[in-house]
């Protein structure tokens, strides 16, 4: 877990001085020959975190016709993040700054010290992530202080260790847990109550597997935008009860019903990732869910007595992010994909100490017939 960071001073040096600035670096000309040979994306900055000078990889990524296009820029701006331009103040001044590999690399080498992190990261609009590993160091050019920062993708490395951390080893434990009951319903010497008992749970265990060899490719395509989204009315009260699937989480048995128009199997799966979240967070006893019903949409809400902490708040819906270990942290980032950009709902939480914790995900009602949608 990234813990908060003191964030900077938002002070930006001028037009002028960044011109200044860029102009003194044009006249050291091997250095431009350099960061044109490091094989990644790669900037200098000045004190205040802004962009004097970068490469022709970092100026295509931007699409940037030349490097007046992204002077004076700071990174997060560059790479349109989706935080950096929730503030007036840009990158560097946001709460979720706080967490940023980014800023902390940034700051580190600033205080002397070079350094190496992976900066998770969403994108204008919140549906694109990007996974950079960011390495930053201090230079000094003709007197002045400058920090070099290189930028490369680290998604095949995080991918593999999702692979190889996360999805083969649970892979490898639910095939055994089905070996296992395969040869106890088989078992002649077990008892017919014993044998059905088994029936049922290697049931549960094959679709738990199915379900885990198909999310990796269910993610892919989500990101890609190639996933079919099939829509109907479907019960709303019928949808939370099959995510659930069982009776381990208490489900609320007060709230009225409603239709909701969604995919059933898209929806189901962007709950039972919420409802997987919050029993790590507690025991399947004190987790509980139900609907509330409003005039256009159905919110359907996930509690725990917990609070997260103040660093997962702020990176909960990042990709990649975990606080458990390497090749986690997909869930609640898929959740928040597929329901925001396929089924026309959202995904939203409250943590406090005294309250606990609630995500909420809204999916729109179904219309009646002959009913007009309203603009």
């Amino acid at each position: 877990m990234t813990n908060p960071i003191p964030l900077p001073l938002s002070d930006r040096a001028s037009a002028a001085s960044v011109q200044a600035q860029a102009d003194l670096l044009a006249m050291v000309s091997v250095l431009a020959r350099i960061l044109e040979a490091i094989p990644c994306m790669a900037m200098l900055l000045n004190p205040q975190r802004q962009i004097v000078l970068a490469n022709q990889r970092l100026l295509e990524f931007a699409g940037a016709r030349g490097a007046e296009d992204v002077l004076g820029l700071r990174p997060g701006e560059l790479f349109e993040c989706a935080r950096a331009l929730e503030s007036e103040s840009g990158c560097g001044t946001t709460p979720h700054c706080a967490v940023c590999g980014a800023l902390r690399a940034i700051m580190d080498a600033q205080l002397g010290q070079a350094q190496t992190r992976i900066c998770l990261m969403m994108r204008r609009g919140g549906n694109e992530a990007l996974e950079l590993e960011v390495s930053a160091a201090p230079v000094e050019i003709s007197g002045e202080r400058f920090t070099l920062v290189c930028f490369s993708n680290a998604q095949n490395r995080i991918l593999r260790e999702r692979l190889e951390q996360g999805v083969l080893p649970q892979a490898e434990a639910v095939a055994s847990e089905i070996d296992a009951l395969a040869s106890s319903a088989a078992d002649a010497g077990s008892t017919e109550e014993a044998r059905r008992q088994s029936l049922r749970l290697l049931e549960a265990a094959s679709k738990r597997f199915v379900r885990l060899a198909h999310s990796h490719g269910e993610l892919t395509a989500a990101e890609s935008g190639r996933l079919v989204v099939e829509r109907r009315a479907v019960s709303a009260r019928g949808l939370l009860a099959q995510a659930a699937g069982g009776p381990e989480i208490r489900l609320d048995q007060g709230s009225e019903d409603a239709e909701v128009e969604t995919d059933p199997a898209l929806a189901q799966s962007a709950l039972r990732e919420i409802l997987l979240n919050a029993l790590q967070a507690a025991s399947p006893e004190q987790v509980s869910a139900g609907l509330r019903v409003a005039e256009g949409h159905v919110d359907f809400w996930v509690h725990n007595p917990g609070e997260m902490a103040r660093p997962v708040q702020l990176q909960v819906f990042y990709r990649a992010f975990s606080t458990r270990a390497a090749g986690r942290g997909y869930g609640a980032y898929f959740a928040k994909l597929v329901t925001e950009r396929y089924l026309g709902g959202s995904l939203s939480f409250c943590s406090e100490a005294a309250e606990g914790t609630t995500f909420t995900l809204r999916l729109p009602r179904a219309r009646k017939a002959g009913e007009v949608e309203r603009a």
